[in-house]
Formats: structure tokens, C-alpha cells, sequence
């Protein structure tokens, strides 16, 4: 046997083992980025793309994504605009792979926050929970509340009760 062959065998060996190290390097890497992709950064993503979110409880909300935060999704529906805290978010139909980064403002932007901009409007609402639906005006938004007027009842929700909040 030649000694050219044995030396050419040891280096195709060699380029193998390589190959495997940096497959098993990408493969890691690959693992660990997608460990840390959020719900929030897949939808920032798919921003005007339309998506089917399905709710704790079976209810569904279907619509473009128009704005988020770290916290919630605001879409824009055939019945009008709907704010969905991502805690009440069981399952989501039409979501692509990619992600896109949040701002730290949008990390950090509150359930609370997006509520109280809705409660200086006046604007009538829908707020949905396990427990109902009720359609009224937010009066005010406390740390882990808000306060409905539904039709000169005042009602409290916890904001954890909320399944989403729709324009109407």
C-alpha cells in the first residue's frame, strides 16, 4: 500500500470530523437563537400579515396585525380593532417562522399602558373575560384592573381575566 493513500485517508478523516464539529456548532447555535425568540417578536414579524389567534376558552379573534408590544397584539378585524393581551392567546393559526425585534419601548410597553390610551378616548369598548363580555367605556386602568362603565354599571376586571378588548 502506498503511503500517498494512507496519508489522504487520515486527511479525509480529518475534513469529516471538521465537517461534523462545525454542523454540531450550527446546530447549537440554530437551538439556542431560537430559544430566544418571543411570541411578541414572531408577530412583529408578520406585521400586516393576517393571523387566526385562538383564545383561553375556544374564542377566536382572526385579523392583520396592526401593532404590538411585548404584552399584547393590537389587529385590525372585519369587525373593527381588538387589543389581545398574548397571556390569553391559547394557539395561533397563520403565523410565518421569521422574528423581528422589539424595541425596548415595545418590551416594556403595558397591557395597562395600551388600556389607559384607550380609557382617555372615550371610545366604547368590548371587554371580553372567561366570564362574559361587557361593552362600555373604560373610566380608568389601575396597576392590575380596569374600570368599566357598562351601561351605569361599574364594573372591575382584572386585566389577567381579559381575553380582548374590541373596538365597539
Amino acid at each position: 500500500m502506498r503511503w500517498e493513500l494512507l496519508f489522504a485517508d487520515l486527511e479525509s478523516r480529518l475534513e469529516a470530523e471538521e465537517r461534523a464539529e462545525v454542523e454540531a456548532e450550527i446546530a447549537k447555535r440554530t437551538r439556542d437563537e431560537r430559544a430566544a425568540v418571543t411570541l411578541a417578536g414572531r408577530l412583529a414579524a408578520h406585521a400586516g400579515g393576517r393571523v387566526a389567534l385562538v383564545l383561553r376558552g375556544g374564542g377566536r379573534v382572526a385579523g392583520a396585525v396592526a401593532d404590538l408590544a411585548g404584552a399584547w397584539v393590537l389587529l385590525d378585524t372585519a369587525e373593527g380593532q381588538a387589543v389581545v393581551p398574548l397571556t390569553a392567546v391559547a394557539a395561533l393559526d397563520g403565523l410565518g417562522h421569521g422574528s423581528a425585534p422589539l424595541t425596548e419601548v415595545r418590551r416594556r410597553l403595558t397591557l395597562a399602558s395600551a388600556l389607559r390610551e384607550l380609557a382617555d378616548s372615550g371610545l366604547p369598548v368590548a371587554v371580553e373575560t372567561d366570564g362574559g363580555t361587557w361593552r362600555g367605556v373604560i373610566r380608568a386602568v389601575g396597576a392590575d384592573h380596569l374600570d368599566l362603565d357598562a351601561g351605569g354599571v361599574a364594573r372591575t376586571v382584572p386585566l389577567g381575566a381579559l381575553l380582548a378588548v374590541r373596538a365597539g
